[in-house]
């Protein structure tokens, strides 16, 4: 398989620091240690610089439960009001990563494609299985509905994404959200979704030990979301086992040639499209889960990509 995937993102993935991190062993013994890892990393690496026509802060909003509030960073380009707003959910595996992760992205992004990005600082497994996240990313979009304006935004024109897990809470959240009637999504944005526990695809088997997601690796990420529910998953936790398809948002979802949720991602596609959902599905050949996060060619075209995919879709009027 590593001769399929693109040269210089497999240097790329070798060379990062990142790499030095066992994820596997500690996903089955020590899940929470990753963030401690990964900040290790993440303080060793120079800080990137804030674009001057871009204004990024980190505000604190009230969650639905009393005395917690939620943290969400935004990234906004400055001078500007009533923009369309991508709410965000970072990937993971349900249990680390940050919002701080995407600046790279979202420095860029949120200028080229002139729209706010608010990303969410969702609680995390295992201390916080389902639904927590699910509810800290909803809250997030109910006050969004409310107070867009406070930070350049237009309230009617909100669409959802995330990456990896954070894909998965995005997909779960448009389920919760139509069956809700408080708001209505734009859009939704999956890059390569978990969508179903069950592993049970043909990528699954056939790319069980692929760089950056393995079957071992995405079995223990469902363990540690859904803990004792892992035999009875409950609504809205597992996008590809939800019921009913009809009446979500547009979507746009991403996959990857040489990931073991390709299939899912794609199973889900399917399920939107059969509900009459307008979906948009791109595949990127040579690349494997996360490529996007290493400095490569195939991500620079791919970022190029997603400017060019975004567009309609924010200058659409709800």
């Amino acid at each position: 398989m590593q001769e399929k995937i693109d040269t210089e993102l497999l240097k790329a993935i070798i060379n990062s620091p990142f790499n030095e991190i066992d994820y596997e062993y500690l996903l089955v013994h020590h899940p929470a240690k990753i963030r401690e890892e990964e900040m290790n990393v993440m303080t060793k690496e120079e800080s990137l610089p804030v674009p001057p026509s871009l204004s990024v802060e980190n505000i604190h909003i009230p969650s639905s439960e009393p005395q917690r509030d939620i943290r969400l960073r935004v990234y906004r380009p400055k001078g500007k009001k009533n923009l369309p707003v991508l709410l965000y959910f970072h990937g993971g595996a349900f249990i680390y990563g940050t919002p701080e992760q995407y600046d790279f992205i979202f420095f860029r992004l949120a200028l080229d494609i002139d729209a706010v990005i608010v990303s969410v600082d969702y609680r995390l497994a295992p201390e916080h299985p389902f639904p927590a996240a699910m509810e800290d990313s909803y809250d997030a979009l109910l006050w969004l509905s409310e107070y867009a304006d406070h930070i350049g935004g237009n309230k009617n024109r909100i669409m959802i994404g995330g990456s990896s897990a954070g894909a998965t809470i995005a997909a779960s959240l448009t389920h919760y959200a139509r069956d809700k009637k408080e708001i209505s999504i734009q859009h939704q944005y999956l890059l390569y979704p978990p969508t179903d526990h069950l592993l049970e695809t043909s990528s699954m088997n056939e790319l069980a030990n692929a760089p950056m997601q393995t079957k071992k690796a995405a079995e223990w990420m469902w363990t540690h979301y859904l803990q004792h529910q892992m035999i009875q998953p409950p609504q809205y936790s597992v996008p590809l086992q939800e019921k009913d398809f009809k009446n979500l948002p547009e979507a746009t979802i991403i996959v990857c040639e040489l990931d073991p949720l390709k299939d899912e991602g794609k199973k889900y596609a399917k399920k939107l499209q059969n509900a009459g959902v307008s979906v948009t599905l791109l595949e990127i050949e040579g690349a494997v889960h996360a490529f996007d996060f290493f400095p490569c060619q195939l991500s620079e075209t791919f970022y190029q990509q997603q400017v060019k995919l975004f567009n309609p879709i924010l200058t659409q009027k709800s």
